[in-house]
């Protein structure tokens, strides 16, 4: 009986062993793989984010873009709002006494805010910690979108074009505001995304905090903090055309000069203080003089499950770039047509095993 236990043992030759022994170990890097990207059933957070950086959990980023949109849609509300009750003779101002009114630099203006934008988006699609990125500029932007809406409400100014009643839309009655109009208003503000057509009548009353300038300056301030140093010299082409567009908004008489001072100091300062809480060790930030401010209490919890300090700015290929590269990579080929092989020869270790004697 030994003896053809023994017999069947030496069948197993040294070239199967081997072969059995890297199958072994193909299996386990696979299930090192699998545990490394699927850890908790979440493949695709591991395609989106760099997990070494710390994670982002999808509550608080719900939050934060929750709080986002209902920050914009506050303004468009007060805008329709305050349009009725907007006076229609311009303020003073230094640079409209100097410069003439120049219309057509609006559209300048929106094309510069939309090259600031478009850079922030590339900068969002290209980046490895995408995710963090949007989280923090969600909540940047909506407490900025918060103080402009208060600012809309607390003082109305009334707008600085020239022939200010033809180019603004017609005042409905106070004392009976109707719904429907505050809310045909508001539509036709989000579907504008906020911007005015020069070309047609329109909202007025959206000054003291200029928006052209709150998304310009934020945009070119997340591009220079984000981008990798490799790129150092593109950070000066978003901050370059936020001032031209800076520039136009006060030229077109779109805004007055303080609304766009306003705007550039709020937006440079809310998201300075972000960025430096961030920085801060987590053991210190209680200590730290940012943290009387109230609303740190909400940045600490958002950034609580992220590394402290500044986050790794490299860039990576687009997402269906990785995943087609994950779907064609030889490893997994590899698995996939010798798992049947393995497969096998654990089957016959196993039976030969059985008829060993106790």
């Amino acid at each position: 009986m030994f003896a053809i236990v023994y017999a069947k043992l030496e069948l197993l030759t040294e070239e199967e062993r081997k072969s059995s022994i890297i199958c072994e170990e193909e299996e386990e890097e696979e299930e090192e793989d699998e545990d490394e990207n699927h850890e908790n059933g979440k493949f695709t957070r591991r395609l989106i984010m760099n997990m070494t950086a710390g994670g982002v959990e999808l509550r608080k980023l719900l939050f934060v873009l929750t709080y986002l949109v209902l920050a914009a849609f506050s303004n468009w509300i007060a805008l329709a709002y305050i349009h009725d009750f907007v006076g229609r003779k311009a303020l003073p101002d230094i640079v409209f006494s100097v410069v003439p009114e120049l219309l057509w630099t609006l559209k300048v203006g929106d094309a510069m805010v939309t090259l600031c934008s478009t850079s922030f988006f590339t900068l969002l699609f290209l980046h490895k910690n995408r995710i963090i990125i949007i989280q923090r500029t969600a909540f940047i932007l909506a407490c900025l979108y918060t103080m402009r809406t208060l600012s809309l409400l607390c003082t109305q100014l009334p707008p600085g074009y020239i022939d200010n009643n033809k180019r603004c839309r017609g005042i409905s009655n106070r004392t009976s505001q109707q719904w429907g109009v505050i809310i045909s208003r508001v539509l036709s503000q989000a579907g504008k995304l906020g911007f005015q057509d020069m070309d047609d009548e329109m909202l007025c009353g959206d000054l003291l905090f200029s928006g052209h300038t709150l998304a310009m300056v934020v945009s070119s301030l997340t591009v220079a903090y984000y981008l990798p140093d490799s790129f150092r010299s593109l950070r000066y082409i978003p901050r370059v055309l936020s001032w031209i567009g800076m520039v136009c908004m006060v030229i077109s008489r779109t805004h007055y000069t303080i609304d766009v001072l306003f705007a550039y100091w709020l937006s440079t300062a809310v998201f300075n203080i972000y960025h430096a809480f961030c920085e801060i060790d987590l053991t210190n930030r209680k200590l730290s003089v940012l943290y009387r401010l109230w609303i740190m209490r909400i940045v600490g919890w958002l950034e609580v499950d992220i590394t402290p300090g500044r986050i790794e700015n490299r860039l990576e290929f687009p997402l269906l770039v990785r995943l087609y590269k994950w779907w064609s990579s030889p490893s997994r080929n590899r698995y996939c047509t010798q798992n049947s092989n393995c497969h096998n020869q654990k089957q016959q270790q196993l039976s030969i095993s059985s008829a060993l004697p106790i």
